[in-house]
């Protein structure tokens, strides 16, 4: 395994458990536990070799679209909640959308490996669109959004042409919108959140309602000032422990604080790239594809904890407190291991 890379998913992990004894103590020692179970998920997936997990990749991909659609007749959703996410396996639940996005980082790596050029688009656009409709039906337009751009990104870095490129692009889409299209219009949080993004950076009339969340969260981060105020202040931000983790770390730990949470994902991702550029085959295809997963998923997390897009519920990698998250980033980062240990077999200097 990459030293580098190892030390900085554990000093991400410890962000994420400052940030959860922040936001809600209680969970402060199930977040830790279920970090050092993904961290030896992480070591458990980084013994394979990249041509194992890519050819293991289309059994995973059949068994997580059938988890999707299990989710639309047997999922459950929290108490106050629209969507329909989870599926319950005894005392955890399972989000297969979120085992989505390290399934088609596998299943396109394994296709462009596998197919080297001479291919047609009707298998990306099916294995894209498909995944990415019944992730709208849950609904999840955001995660369903992002498997496109992680798609992209994997066939970016796969050196598809421009053509292909588009074609798929828009194939795909149109897949997804006949597939998930129609239960959009059942749900009303799309556009509360739109409109509570204008109005965070509007008249600010309904920061009680729809600018809630986003208004207590600008608020924390401006009173914590350079050092913060310590992690044993309330954070007063719905979702802290989760999808606004960044603010509980902000507040606690003030501008050094965030600093370092921004810095340590800017370092992993720079490190998975360079590991990316100096493999060969499959690896190099599943070590992009996870560090466009990563850097992708932080960087929307936290332009979100900053007001500068409207709330999505995507979760921080590494971070931000929950099972499915931290499991599948626990797959991604697996993968640009497993691509430095075939890196380094065959002695190539990092």
């Amino acid at each position: 395994m990459d030293p580098l890379l190892l030390t900085l998913q554990l000093l991400l992990g410890a962000l994420g458990i400052l940030g959860v004894a922040a936001a809600a103590p209680t969970e402060m020692l199930a977040q830790a536990g279920r970090f050092a179970f993904c961290v030896v998920v992480t070591i458990a997936v980084s013994r394979a070799t990249p041509l194992q997990i890519v050819r293991a990749a289309p059994f995973a991909y059949v068994v997580t679209m059938g988890l999707l659609v299990a989710v639309l007749f047997v999922g459950v959703s929290p108490t106050g909640s629209e969507a329909t996410r989870w599926l319950p396996f005894g005392p955890v639940t399972l989000q297969p959308s979120e085992l989505m996005k390290v399934v088609v980082i596998a299943y396109l790596a394994a296709f462009f490996h596998n197919h080297l050029g001479n291919w047609h688009i009707w298998r990306p656009m099916l294995v894209i669109g498909l995944a990415a409709g019944f992730v709208v039906m849950q609904p999840n337009v955001s995660t369903a959004l992002f498997l496109f751009a992680l798609a992209f990104a994997i066939m970016l870095a796969a050196g598809t042409s421009i053509a292909r490129l588009v074609s798929i692009s828009l194939s795909a889409a149109i897949v997804a919108i006949v597939v998930g299209g129609p239960y959009l219009a059942q749900y009303s949080y799309i556009s509360d959140r739109i409109s509570g993004f204008a109005d965070l950076w509007g008249d600010q009339v309904d920061v009680q309602t729809t600018s809630y969340q986003a208004t207590r969260a600008r608020a924390a981060l401006a009173r914590a000032g350079v050092v913060g105020i310590g992690p044993g202040r309330p954070v007063n931000v719905p979702e802290a422990e989760t999808d606004m983790i960044a603010v509980a770390i902000g507040q606690s730990l003030g501008l050094i604080g965030m600093i370092t949470l921004v810095g340590s994902f800017v370092l992993l991702v720079a490190r998975g790239l360079r590991i990316a550029g100096a493999a060969r085959g499959p690896g190099a295809l599943l070590a992009a594809g996870a560090c466009a997963y990563i850097g992708g998923q932080a960087a929307l997390n936290l332009l979100v904890a900053a007001g500068l897009l409207p709330v999505t519920g995507v979760p921080l990698p590494f971070v931000s407190y929950g099972f499915n998250s931290l499991l599948s980033v626990a797959v991604a980062t697996g993968f640009i291991h497993a691509a430095f240990r075939e890196v380094r077999a065959q002695g190539a200097a990092l």
